[in-house]
């Protein structure tokens, strides 16, 4: 357990966390356009944890900070912060057995397009959940796909294959043979 609260852990999710709110922030109003194409440039950062699960506390913590300024309120900070949370937890269970940066790349589309039209729906009840959510679904989940399988896994992809010291720089607990 010792492990877990060392200060090299405590401060690099602390900066994980830092970055994920100013990545949201820099993000704007997409990163909280409920029934659009929502764009949260802070949800690359789910990807770390398919390197290290312990980054799954930087991120979680992250995403409650930055939706504590949600328009949508106390839906967005416990439904919207469970569903990053969820994100996180599968990428660690996938990554064990399938050890895939593209399928974990996937997870968040899957978790935030389910999740987060509820979180729409919590905060204004008058919205018809049935046709609305799947509307939500489809421009969520494509959100997510151009951020974390667009943008990020290229990205993580670039960093593990062409800097040798990517896997020391974020502390990887897995060090997969990544491929395109």
């Amino acid at each position: 357990m010792k492990k877990f609260f060392t200060l090299k852990v405590i401060t690099t999710n602390a900066l994980i966390c830092a970055l994920y709110v100013v990545l949201t922030l820099i993000s704007g109003p997409l990163a909280f356009n409920g029934g659009a194409l929502q764009l949260r440039i802070s949800e690359i950062l789910n990807l770390l944890v398919f390197f290290n699960p312990i980054y799954t506390v930087g991120v979680t913590l992250g995403c409650l900070l930055s939706n504590i300024i949600s328009m949508y309120g106390w839906p967005d900070l416990v439904v919207g912060t469970s569903a990053t949370l969820l994100t996180c937890l599968a990428i660690i269970l996938i990554s064990k057995t399938i050890k895939s940066l593209f399928i974990s790349a996937l997870i968040p589309a899957i978790f935030n397009a389910s999740i987060v039209p509820i979180v729409i729906y919590l905060y204004d009840t008058t919205v018809p959940l049935n046709s609305f959510y799947w509307v939500s679904f489809m421009w969520v989940g494509l959100g997510e796909l151009i951020v974390c399988l667009c943008l990020g896994y290229p990205l993580f992809l670039s960093l593990a294959k062409k800097y040798h010291g990517f896997y020391d720089l974020i502390s990887a607990t897995n060090r997969y043979d990544l491929k395109w």
